[in-house]
């Protein structure tokens, strides 16, 4: 059990993170798309941004640690883990740092008006705030900072479950060559390999002495077959079970984190470039606010969602004692409906 829970220890923290970024971008974008010129407040508009930033920086954070946590136990099983203490340090320093970092959001971000020529009208929209011109230059300084703190993150990860899934590979084949081999040292000592490992291995038939078209048994080696097959069937049998299932579940738990941090990385490019376009021009939607350049700013600006709402379900695909949770809670509010 500890293992487990060593496994799943940075999974419902990150389940929350999700709800919370969901949560504060569907929020931000509903009012957006309500008040898409005539935006009510100017502190509502800053604290909707810092707080959809904040969660969505804290998840690309913590999918680092998670990706680092994974290297270690993948790649440097016998070396120094990330204990429990350091995973909560690790949890109060994303806490921390993003909340710090991010300050400058409720500074160069606001209530900006915007001015149509052709129709002669001001509206305000919450964007980026370009005036006075020191606004401009530290508004530039700090979205520089910000996407270079982001593709260092997505970098991190990349890397580290580029060596984790190198690492897996390598093992792959080195287990495969190992029972290849002792399916071939069985052919000769007949000392039996269980069916699963024949399988993967593509020997000629078995080239036994042979007297007289009758093969030669020896009595020692008969002795010495038996002790093998009792304890082939019993001691390996429940080690290899065992030790099977906690490798199994390591590895696919590292699997469904490798898949979250692929859709986080994927789901943040275009929020990005979003972010860049913005500040470079905020106000290059509202002269053509029907067209197809608005379409795909509100694309840009929804994709970083998806990879929250996607989790749950990489949750219920990779992770078994996850769906048997969903389905005990939802048999029992379905139990409590019916009576």
């Amino acid at each position: 059990m500890k293992g487990y829970k060593d496994d799943r220890y940075f999974i419902p923290i990150l389940a929350v993170v999700d709800i919370l970024a969901c949560m504060f971008s569907t929020w931000f974008a509903l009012t957006v798309n309500i008040f898409p010129v005539m935006f009510p407040d100017d502190v509502l508009c800053k604290c909707l941004l810092y707080m959809n930033y904040l969660a969505t920086q804290s998840s690309i954070f913590l999918l680092v640690v998670i990706s680092i946590q994974r290297f270690l136990k993948i790649c440097r099983p016998f070396q120094k883990q990330m204990t429990l203490y350091w995973k909560r340090v690790s949890l109060g320093v994303i806490a921390l740092v993003t909340s710090i970092i991010l300050i400058p959001e409720l500074i160069f971000y606001g209530r900006v008006p915007v001015k149509s020529a052709k129709y002669n009208v001001t509206g305000h929209i919450c964007g980026p705030i370009r005036s006075p011109e020191n606004m401009a230059t530290g508004l530039i300084s700090f979205t520089a900072a910000a996407m270079s703190i982001s593709v260092l993150s997505i970098a991190v990860i990349v890397a580290m479950y580029l060596y984790i899934l190198k690492h897996l590979l390598r093992q792959t084949r080195v287990r495969k060559l190992n029972h290849c081999t002792s399916y071939s040292r069985s052919e000769v000592s007949d000392v039996p390999v269980p069916s699963e490992d024949k399988d993967q291995c593509d020997f000629p038939p078995s080239k036994r002495p042979e007297i007289n078209g009758n093969r030669k048994d020896n009595p020692e080696v008969n002795v010495m077959k038996t002790t093998l097959e009792v304890t082939n069937d019993v001691v390996p049998k429940l080690k290899r079970s065992s030790g099977s299932k906690i490798k199994l579940s390591t590895r696919r738990l590292t699997f469904m984190f490798m898949t979250i941090s692929l859709t986080n990385v994927v789901s943040n490019i275009p929020t990005i470039v979003y972010v860049i376009l913005c500040v470079n021009d905020p106000e290059a939607w509202f002269r053509n606010p029907y067209g197809f350049l608005q379409q795909l700013f509100q694309f840009m600006r929804a994709m970083r969602v998806v990879n929250h709402a996607m989790n749950p379900f990489l949750y219920g695909l990779f992770d078994g004692r996850f769906r048997d949770e969903i389905r005990k809670l939802c048999c029992k509010n379905i139990s409590k409906i019916d009576l």
